[in-house]
């Protein structure tokens, strides 16, 4: 059985949306994501993300002023990815497939299906597909990046009300940008 990681960027105050206002990179962090992709299997995105993910990967293959970026933008456009969406979609990013849930049963299933069929799966965005996660108990790990800032404004992650849902530590890393990486692993009650 394979294993879903969330990946996410997060203000200290726990918002995830918005990230054109509080979101800073940097090459030492590029280079954890490289480091990541090179064991991922499979990428999920959300149908209302798609678009942006697709245009801007797409095109930092090529125009990036990072090579860093450059090599895991190539190896994020490799991976095959799943889109799920409620509604068809004109899928233009390269090694994409729909897959279409009507409901929240239909996407459980699907989702526990795919976990028994592939090994490492990232669960990319967004807000909403990590929230279905997170609700349904469909992940095994959560990586998050804390940038040091205050947003004020988005949505935060843990806004809605979920299961408790014990994590463990196993790993963490502070970047000299002062964003702080953070590795759980979800356990059994």
């Amino acid at each position: 059985m394979g294993k879903a990681v969330l990946t996410m960027h997060m203000s200290l105050d726990g918002i995830v949306t918005n990230e054109d206002q509080w979101f800073t990179m940097s090459d030492e962090m590029l280079e954890e994501y490289l480091d990541y992709y090179n064991g991922i299997e499979r990428i999920v995105v959300g149908g209302n993300t798609y678009s942006q993910l697709a245009e801007y990967w797409q095109n930092a293959e090529q125009s990036s002023s990072s090579a860093i970026e450059r090599s895991i933008a190539k190896k994020i456009n490799d991976i095959p990815k799943i889109v799920i969406s409620r509604a068809a979609r004109e899928l233009v990013w390269r090694n994409s497939e729909q897959v279409t849930v009507k409901d929240q049963e239909s996407f459980v299933l699907e989702m526990q299906k795919l976990k028994n069929t592939v090994g490492t799966i990232s669960v990319e965005s967004g807000l909403r597909m990590w929230q279905f996660f997170i609700q349904y108990g469909l992940y095994d790990d959560l990586w998050i990046f804390v940038h040091p800032v205050i947003a004020s404004q988005g949505e935060k992650l843990f806004d809605s009300p979920i299961q408790t849902s014990p994590l463990e530590l196993t790993s963490s890393k502070t970047f000299s940008n002062g964003v702080i990486s953070l590795y759980y692993q979800r356990r059994e009650h």
